[in-house]
């Protein structure tokens, strides 16, 4: 089985579209999202849809949690929830519900994948330091033991860690061969506003059937998707990032 993998979506519908037609090119047998399809961009209703009308299996993001109303702002910054507040009164009831009854991650899939917005052990929490990885797989050996692919966005930056012989490694590359005695946190970094310095729209294929884990970068509008945030007033900040990934 091959998944398509997605997170952090925010929004951006010129980022999604390029990333969906890359996904129709790659013919995966599932696609599924890793949260947090609302946010700082101005098209939300149409990103909701168009995601969560393919996904075979999705999770909630803090994002989505807050424009539905289930989490304040007062953990947000000023310019995230100044788009939450536009993005509440800009999307439609039908999307906001769909919103409102993601699943909290993780939730298990079959093959051995486990999808989280955060980590394994709390779906807001950004897996970055070394303490949240060694958490990480803690909780899945405790709690998931037949995971071995725990996928999870949040941090809009690829990612991916090798637990193996009782140690976790970090590995560079973007294109990594699995081995099938080794556990796995991956992150396929974001659609719609990446941060690791590369303004291209990022998503991830997993393949099952031959153990492999790739990143796909895809060129976008860029410019087409600053104009909107520009056009909807929401903070310029948002709009300037996008073109630095950042």
């Amino acid at each position: 089985m091959t998944i398509a993998v997605l997170s952090d979506v925010h929004a951006n519908l010129e980022a999604l579209s390029a990333v969906l037609r890359a996904v129709d090119l790659e013919a995966p047998d599932v696609l599924v999202s890793l949260g947090d399809l609302v946010g700082y961009n101005a098209d939300p209703e149409a990103c909701v849809t168009a995601v969560l009308d393919r996904a075979k299996a999705s999770v909630r993001g803090n994002h989505d949690k807050a424009v539905a109303g289930l989490m304040g702002l007062e953990w947000f910054n000023p310019v995230a929830a100044e788009a939450a507040r536009w993005t509440r009164r800009a999307i439609g009831s039908e999307a906001l519900g769909r919103l409102s009854r993601l699943a909290a991650g993780p939730v298990a899939m079959a093959g051995g994948v486990l999808l989280c917005h955060g980590t394994p052990y709390d779906e807001d929490e950004y897996l970055v330091s070394e303490g949240a990885v060694e958490e990480s797989f803690q909780t899945l050996e405790r709690e998931h033991p037949a995971a071995r692919f725990c996928l999870h966005g949040h941090t809009h930056a690829p990612l991916a860690v090798e637990f193996k012989g009782g140690r976790s490694r970090r590995l560079a590359s973007t294109s990594i061969r699995l081995e099938a005695s080794a556990r796995y946190l991956l992150n396929p970094g974001s659609v719609g506003q990446p941060r690791d310095g590369n303004p291209r729209a990022s998503f991830g294929i997993l393949d099952l059937s031959h153990g492999s884990w790739r990143i796909v970068r895809v060129p976008y509008d860029v410019a087409g998707a600053r104009g909107k945030i520009v056009a909807a007033r929401l903070p310029a900040e948002l709009a300037v990032r996008l073109a630095e990934g950042w």
